[in-house]
C-alpha cells in the first residue's frame, strides 16, 4: 500500500508556520527598538567647550540607549552658521545643535536679554537663574518657534581684540571696525561705544581678522582661542562686557520622533553634558588666557572703575533694549538675577 505523502506536508507546512509565528510576532518589538540617528552641530571647533559638550552628549546618549539613540556630530560650521542651523532645525533635516543665544534673539525677542551688557556678574549666577523659571519660561518660547530647549550654558565672558590697541576704557572703541554678532543689541551696543560694528557669521571672522577686513571682534577666550584668533591679533583686552549664553537644542520635529521613554533619556544626556562643560570651563579659562599670552598676544585687564563707566555709557542701549523685550519681562528677569546673586555670595 502506498502512503499519501499529504499528511507530512502538511505537518511540515504546520510546523514551520508555528517556528515563524515567534518570529512574526517580534518584528512590531524591532521596529520599536530600531536605531534612530541623529545629526548635531555647531559652529564651533572640535576643542571648543561647545563641540566638547555635543561629543559627551553623543557618548552618554548612546549609553543610556544601548547603543538605539546614535549621534553623529558635526563641528566648525560644516553644516552652516548657527542661525542656518537653527533654520534646519526648524525644518527638521537636522536634529540637535549648540548656538549663541543671541542668534536666537531674531525670532524670539525676549532671548535678547542674556547678552545685555553686564547683566550677569558671575557664571554661577547665569546657571542659577537659567535653571529656574527664567529659563523655563524662555524654553516655552523656543518651543512655540520649534527648537525644544534641553539645556542652557555660557562659553565666559566676552572680550575685546583688536590689532590697533589696547582697550582700557570705553573711549579706547573709537573708530575701531569690528565684528559683532549678527544682533540688533550688540550693534547698538558698539556703536554707543564708539566703534564701527560689522556683523557677520563666526565662521567668517578669522578671515576677516587676516586681511584686515575688520580691525577686531569680541568673544570669550573660548572662541579667541580655539579660532586661532591669537595669530591674527595683537591685542586682547578683558572688557567682560556680557556673557556668551548658550542653548543647547533639538529641532520639535525631531523631537516629537521620540518615544516618551527616548526623550527622556534625551533630557538625562543633555543634563549630564550641560554638567561635564560647566565643570571644564573654569579649568580652561586659565589656560587659554596663559597660551595667549605665550604666543605674544598682549593681555590687559579692564579695572572694575571702568567696567562701571562703560556701563554707565551703555544704559541708553540698556534702556531701549528693556523697551524692546518688553519692561514687564525684563523687570522680572532682573529681579531673579539680583536674588541668584545674593544666593551665589
Amino acid at each position: 500500500m502506498t502512503v499519501s505523502p499529504r499528511p507530512l506536508v502538511a505537518a511540515t507546512r504546520r510546523s514551520l508556520l508555528l517556528a515563524a509565528l515567534p518570529l512574526a510576532l517580534a518584528f512590531p518589538l524591532a521596529s520599536q527598538a530600531q536605531t534612530r540617528e541623529l545629526k548635531a552641530g555647531t559652529s564651533m571647533a572640535p576643542d571648543h567647550p561647545a563641540a566638547m559638550m555635543l561629543t559627551k552628549f553623543s557618548e552618554v546618549l548612546a549609553q543610556k540607549s544601548g547603543g538605539k539613540l546614535k549621534m553623529t556630530v558635526h563641528n566648525s560650521g560644516v553644516l552652516g552658521a548657527d542661525m542656518q542651523q537653527q533654520q534646519q532645525l526648524q525644518a527638521g533635516t537636522q536634529d540637535v545643535m549648540t548656538t549663541g543665544t543671541a542668534t536666537m534673539a531674531g525670532q524670539i525677542k525676549e532671548m535678547a536679554i542674556l547678552d545685555f551688557p553686564y547683566v550677569f556678574q558671575s557664571g554661577e549666577e547665569f546657571d542659577r537663574t537659567m535653571d529656574g523659571a527664567m529659563g523655563k519660561l524662555l524654553a516655552d518660547k523656543a518651543y512655540e518657534k520649534g527648537w525644544v530647549v534641553l539645556g542652557y550654558t555660557h562659553n565666559g565672558f566676552r572680550n575685546t581684540t583688536n590689532s590697533k590697541r589696547p582697550i582700557t576704557k570705553w573711549e579706547d572703541f573709537d573708530g575701531l571696525k569690528l565684528r559683532v554678532i549678527q544682533n540688533a543689541m550688540y550693534i547698538d551696543m558698539f556703536k554707543q561705544l564708539g566703534a564701527n560694528p560689522t556683523p557677520m557669521p563666526v565662521t567668517e571672522v578669522y578671515t576677516a581678522l587676516e586681511t584686515k577686513a575688520v580691525d577686531g571682534q569680541e568673544n570669550p577666550l573660548a572662541q579667541i582661542v580655539t579660532m586661532r584668533m591669537q595669530e591674527v591679533q595683537k591685542y586682547l583686552s578683558l572688557t567682560q562686557h556680557s556673557i556668551n549664553s548658550e542653548a543647547l537644542l533639538m529641532g520639535r520635529k525631531s523631537w516629537d520622533k521620540l518615544s516618551k521613554d527616548e526623550q527622556a533619556m534625551v533630557m538625562s544626556a543633555a543634563g549630564e553634558a550641560k554638567a561635564f562643560k560647566r565643570q571644564q570651563l573654569a579649568t580652561l579659562e586659565k589656560q587659554w588666557l596663559e597660551s595667549v599670552k605665550k604666543v605674544g598676544m598682549q593681555v590687559n585687564e579692564v579695572t572694575l572703575a571702568e567696567r562701571e563707566r562703560m556701563a554707565a555709557r551703555l544704559k541708553p542701549v540698556i534702556d531701549r533694549q528693556n523697551e524692546r523685550v518688553g519692561d514687564e519681562f525684563a523687570r522680572q528677569f532682573y529681579a531673579e538675577t539680583a536674588k541668584q546673586r545674593v544666593a551665589t555670595k
